[in-house]
């Protein structure tokens, strides 16, 4: 893939992942239903490790710049950036098959990065000082935090299985033919 268009694809996929941030769906408190996890998997898994990271920090600095819920926080941008990193390093790394290394990669993320990164960053901001343990904040996090997990990983393996974005990069990686080669 040359650099113009992995460039683009980069671009795309950090367009989508701050609206996907914009638009993450309250459950309660603290809790949200993000599919952040999706352009940064998309990222990480197809373009490699600097796509990944550019995806997960630019989606995070740009969603929470055109909708703050509160002070940025960076060790959110931190697991953000974990989000596009860890899927890079385990596809190419671990001799798995496809679907196996989907489900190590998410299950990394959900205990790095939103059940460990991201419940310390929301646990410092919002409930050290009232004298509620890190581990009682998770406790609380926890059943929602599944439920995340289960609704990114059903949408990224069906993405995954039904092979549209191999079939997009494919395509789009064909040399095109003009009007005048046919003559």
């Amino acid at each position: 893939m040359n650099k113009t268009l992995k460039l683009t694809y980069t671009a795309v996929l950090t367009a989508i992942c701050a609206l996907t941030n914009v638009f993450s769906v309250q459950l309660s408190g603290s809790n949200y239903l993000s599919f952040t996890y999706i352009p940064c998997f998309i990222a990480g898994i197809y373009l490699g490790i600097f796509p990944g990271i550019t995806v997960g920090l630019l989606g995070d600095v740009i969603g929470q710049l055109i909708h703050p819920m509160g002070a940025y926080n960076p060790l959110i941008g931190l697991s953000c950036v974990l989000l596009g990193a860890i899927p890079a390093i385990v596809y190419r790394t671990l001799p798995l098959n496809r679907p196996l290394k989907l489900i190590v990669s998410i299950f990394l993320c959900a205990v790095i990065c939103t059940s460990g990164l991201n419940t310390f960053a929301l646990w410092v901001m919002y409930s050290a000082s009232s004298g509620k343990t890190f581990w009682v904040y998770l406790g609380a996090r926890l059943p929602f935090q599944l439920v995340m997990f289960a609704v990114n990983g059903v949408l990224l393996l069906a993405i995954q299985q039904s092979n549209i974005i191999d079939k997009l990069i494919a395509k789009s990686t064909q040399p095109k033919k003009h009007c005048n080669d046919e003559k």
